[in-house]
């Protein structure tokens, strides 16, 4: 068989070479896919009985929204473990950064994470050294990752040892465990005790306080949507009892709620977009599109090889007719052509396979992720890669194995007749191959162009506010009483135009209470906020004032609170127009203060795209600011960089600063989607090229066929123009009917995608017209070639052969 397929291959070099190209890039990006998809559909399912793990989130319900929040009061858990058998385990978890001092050296951990003792018997991680049962049952404990602990200590045989957490308090190591995986949706790399995180009045509080991501594991036999039921009437009845100062029966009446549910463990990453989630999810559309590309891709390839094998079917009768002849059976015919479908698979497989190691770094770049050479060669992987190369090998090769070997030893006779004819059955197969090929293109195109439109979009779109040249310090909260002096003093820098101090920014603005109107106090309003301890909070971000005046200096001695709010805000509270809200008053259903408004800004995107505006109210009188931000000139950056740097050292000696930028900062909410734009580029540029590709190759044994066809029309007169058109219009009229099927299918996938954004473009016709034109030009060019050389060829020449 072997010697069979290397005679072929010497003789049928163009086949060959287009064929094994093709399954190589095909194979190759499949492999790749197929590593994303593994990635992204197993988070978090690496951890034993995942599937009876789910984290406690809560849906607050107000008259006017929903609010969804991945984070919840701490009273919660600890309230389900004592109260419900059906759980066998339950452990909180708070998050936050966490300053480490160790030989004289200061580091700011992001993924520092404060937990239960509990939290090591829901989510089993392997200890490298230590007991987990004891490790974070004591205060100042803190576990240790093998990374960190490597990092601190070169070695991972770290307990007992020391360090300093937040400038004085000594942690003594008490376990070292593995990394957290990639996939899972938290990440930590040190973990401390739950009873050292935050102010332990925080812990007590049903109502506010939403810092505590809440994990249950139930029994075995317990069925989770009932005991969802049970969970939502219990904790609201807690809510009744544990909240002081409000008419609860008239609170539920006006139709809030707190409806809190559970979410699968396994399904969190790619379903779940709550408020406070501990970092940006995956998403489920992308998922699929990659899937659908993957599947395209495989398609375009194995179309590729069963036309060429069946194109180049009549070079082939004569061998398979004389093997006929000799004794050879159907089956023993079809055994060897799948046979060298398999081989050719195989090849390419494993050339696919070597290649892969060398784009393995390049992949991990554009898509975030952080792969080894290690997931390549996996046993589980190698032998369901082999698994898929084999069935390749089968669904690519059964049908010209089945075609070939039906051929009856007479047409050996008619060989040559057959050779330059086809059959009204192979055209039609052959027609419909195409147009499968060129349909599957124009659907990865225009989803490419979207995904495309899109980003660019959600970098251009006027937000509403000034985003440009904003330096922000995140720990500004490290300065303690000297935060306004530091302030003030870089503010003097000619580099700095402005400089504020606010709790947050827009784009995570997270901050949420509920307000009413004096007037209306049966109407209560959820809505975001941010705080400001200076007059600069709402001017240095740009915001349009549409009524009423912003903040002066005196607003933050005077004895009556003032705040800004945005036109959802005033809509929502009742008010028709801005100059209707200047001047009134709101009011926290929670309390009695009175709030005065003094202004009315245009709304601006206090979130990310993915969400709808939000209303919105800026208050003043921040006694101390934890974030700052500093208007900088564009053309002095780095001067106001340095400056800022030194000015740190100089008031807080020893500490290192968290700074970035607002346009970089925004950049990272859309991660997923540049990632998805990336790769879907590269992807949609190798379907193309093997859609052309290997219409080129059929194009060549196609002209082959019609070469004395050709020879005579032209004897008898026909033009150059006419052989080309001959050539070129029935591909092109497949190519036109590919066009009419998918376009409305490329439409529809691509607005299912779109619908995941609260602010999305339309597919624009010229989108579509662009798409179009390229699909037909990517099959004038495949064609081309050889059309104009069987036009342009001494018709001589061609009857010779």
């Amino acid at each position: 068989m072997i010697k069979f397929f290397l005679r072929n291959a010497r003789r049928n070099k163009l086949y060959y070479s287009i064929n094994l190209i093709g399954l190589v890039l095909g194979t190759t990006s499949t492999i790749f896919i197929f590593l994303y998809l593994q990635s992204e559909l197993t988070y978090d399912d690496h951890y034993t009985d995942s599937d009876r793990i789910y984290r406690v989130a809560l849906n607050r319900v107000y008259p006017n929204n929903e609010v969804g929040w991945a984070s919840i009061p701490a009273p919660v858990g600890l309230a389900l473990q004592d109260n419900f058998p059906e759980i066998e385990k339950a452990s909180r978890m708070s998050t936050g950064d966490i300053d480490i001092k160790i030989d004289n050296q200061l580091f700011t951990e992001k993924n520092g994470l404060y937990a239960d003792p509990e939290f090591f018997e829901v989510f089993d991680l392997e200890a490298l050294e230590g007991s987990l049962n004891t490790a974070l049952q004591k205060p100042r404990q803190v576990v240790l990752t093998e990374k960190l602990a490597l990092k601190y200590f070169n070695t991972t045989e770290a307990v007992g040892k020391q360090l300093i957490v937040r400038d004085s308090l000594n942690y003594q190591v008490s376990a070292v465990v593995q990394n957290f995986p990639d996939n899972s949706h938290f990440e930590a790399d040190l973990i401390l005790p739950m009873v050292d995180s935050r102010e332990s009045r925080y812990r007590t509080q049903w109502g506010t306080a939403f810092f505590y991501f809440t994990y249950i594991k139930l029994n075995a036999e317990v069925d989770a949507k009932q005991f969802e039921g049970k969970m939502r009437q219990f904790l609201l009845k807690q809510m009744a009892l544990n909240t002081s100062g409000m008419d609860f029966d008239k609170w539920l009446e006006e139709g809030n709620s707190y409806d809190y549910f559970l979410q699968p463990l396994t399904d969190i990453h790619l379903t779940s977009n709550l408020r406070w989630e501990f970092m940006p999810n995956g998403n489920k559309s992308n998922v699929q599109l990659f899937m659908a590309v993957g599947i395209f891709i495989l398609i375009i390839s194995c179309i590729n090889y069963i036309n060429l094998s069946t194109a180049k079917a009549g070079k082939r009768m004569k061998e398979l007719g004389l093997k006929k002849i000799m004794g050879a059976s159907r089956n023993q015919l079809t055994r060897q052509l799948l046979g060298e479908s398999l081989i050719i698979t195989l090849v390419s497989a494993s050339v696919a396979l070597l290649l892969s190691f060398q784009v393995l770094p390049t992949f991990n770049s554009l898509s975030g992720k952080m792969w080894t050479a290690d997931v390549l060669l996996n046993p589980s992987f190698l032998g369901l890669f082999l698994a898929f190369a084999i069935v390749l090998g089968v669904v690519a090769g059964v049908y010209p194995a089945l075609k070939l070997s039906s051929v009856y030893p007479t047409e050996v006779i008619s060989s040559n007749a057959k050779s330059s004819t086809e059959s009204a059955q192979e055209r039609w197969v052959r027609n419909i191959l195409v147009g499968l090929q060129f349909g599957v293109s124009l659907v990865v195109i225009v989803s490419t162009l979207i995904v495309y439109q899109q980003n660019q979009f959600l970098k251009t779109v006027d937000l509403g506010y000034d985003k440009e040249n904003l330096m922000i310090i995140d720990n500004a909260y490290e300065l303690n009483a000297k935060v306004d002096v530091f302030k003030n003093e870089l503010v003097k820098s000619p580099n700095v135009i402005q400089g504020s101090g606010v709790s947050s920014v827009p784009g995570f603005v997270n901050g949420a209470t509920t307000y009413t109107t004096t007037e209306s106090e049966g109407n209560p309003v959820n809505v975001s906020f941010y705080s400001t301890g200076d007059e600069h909070g709402a001017g240095i971000f740009g915001l349009s004032l549409l009524a009423g005046r912003n903040y002066r200096k005196s607003d933050f001695t005077d004895t009556i609170s003032y705040v800004l709010i945005n036109q959802e805000a005033m809509r929502q509270f009742g008010w028709s127009t801005p100059d209707q809200a200047v001047n009134s008053s709101i009011k926290n259903t929670m309390g009695a203060r009175q709030l005065k408004v003094i202004g009315v800004v245009e709304d601006f995107h206090i979130h990310s795209l993915h969400e709808s505006i939000r209303p919105l109210v800026i208050f003043s009188g921040m006694r101390r600011a934890n974030r700052l931000v500093f208007k900088v000139k564009e053309s002095a950056t780095q001067d106001a960089i340095q400056e800022m740097l030194t000015q740190w050292t100089e008031f807080s000696p020893g500490k290192p600063i968290e700074y970035s930028f607002l346009d970089d900062r925004l950049e990272e909410l859309y991660v997923n989607e540049a990632h998805t734009q990336e790769l879907f580029s590269i992807f949609t540029l190798l379907a193309i090229f093997l859609a052309g590709f290997g219409m080129y190759g059929l194009s060549a044994y196609l002209t082959g066929l019609k070469r004395k066809e050709v020879a005579i029309r032209k004897t008898l007169g026909a033009s150059e123009l006419w052989i080309l058109k001959y050539f070129t219009f029935k591909q092109l009229s497949v190519i036109g009917l590919a066009i009419f099927i998918g376009l409305p299918i490329a439409y529809y996938l691509g607005n299912q995608w779109l619908d995941n954004f609260a602010y999305r473009i339309e597919i624009s016709f010229s989108l579509l017209l662009f798409s179009v034109g390229s699909i037909i030009l990517v099959g004038l060019l495949s064609i081309g070639w050889y059309s104009v050389r069987a036009a342009l060829e001494n018709p001589v020449n061609m009857l010779r052969e």
